[in-house]
């Protein structure tokens, strides 16, 4: 029910504007992660988050997602590497850019960083052990910014799980992690890597719990 009242709230602080001022923003994003969510409609291997309504499960390989919200695709990597490990990354806040903050809330820590590229924005969201990377446009930037915190605030872990994984196979998610990213602070090359694989098709139609690869149509159960 708090979900509710705080969505709400947050739809009328950016009704009738597009791009949301840096004060506001700040305060949409802290609005979101300090609420406590124990909310959870995705789980996996290890894992578990809530994916808001307005948000679809376009496939998923490994711990890569792709997502939808208002036609622009969100692409989420769940690094239970650093997880493992309680790996943090320092990071600096930009004064160049459109919009730079250090996030940590309720022992969660991370960052948010914006940058504008043309006619769109690049929004960069690394929190809680998740990060995630889109662009989109003007009109839905603080839509989208809403939405990413709501996913990367209700994740959780599962130790045992992710133990028995690494423990396994401890060297090739190693090197699957440190392939994925550059260096901090810039545009990775985890849009493109994910984009060469939004077409990957399984051969399974049916939906597996904890399944490293599944493919589901915009409109799925799940999300209901």
């Amino acid at each position: 029910m708090k979900k509710i009242f705080v969505l709400l709230a947050l739809v009328f602080l950016v009704a009738g504007c597009t791009v949301l001022k840096s004060d506001n923003l700040e305060k949409v994003i802290d609005e979101v992660l300090t609420s406590n969510e124990n909310l959870a409609n995705q789980y996996f291997a290890g894992y578990q988050y809530y994916l808001p309504r307005e948000v679809s499960l376009i496939n998923k390989y490994d711990y890569n997602t792709t997502l939808q919200y208002k036609g622009n695709k969100i692409y989420l990597y769940v690094d239970i590497i650093s997880y493992y490990h309680k790996k943090e990354e320092n990071y600096e806040t930009k004064d160049d850019i459109y919009f730079s903050k250090v996030l940590e809330h309720n022992g969660k820590k991370g960052y948010i960083s914006i940058e504008r590229e043309d006619d769109v924005y690049y929004v960069d969201m690394r929190y809680n052990y998740g990060h995630i990377e889109t662009y989109v446009k003007e009109e839905d930037l603080a839509g989208t910014i809403i939405q990413s915190c709501y996913i990367l605030n209700t994740l959780k872990f599962n130790d045992a799980i992710i133990d028995s994984l690494i423990g396994e196979n401890k060297i090739e998610y190693q090197e699957e992690q440190f392939n994925l990213f550059k260096s901090e602070g810039s545009s990775s090359n985890y849009l493109n890597t994910i984009d060469d694989s939004d077409g990957y098709n399984s051969d399974d139609d049916e939906i597996i719990l904890d399944d490293d690869s599944i493919e589901l149509e915009e409109d799925n159960d799940l999300n209901n």
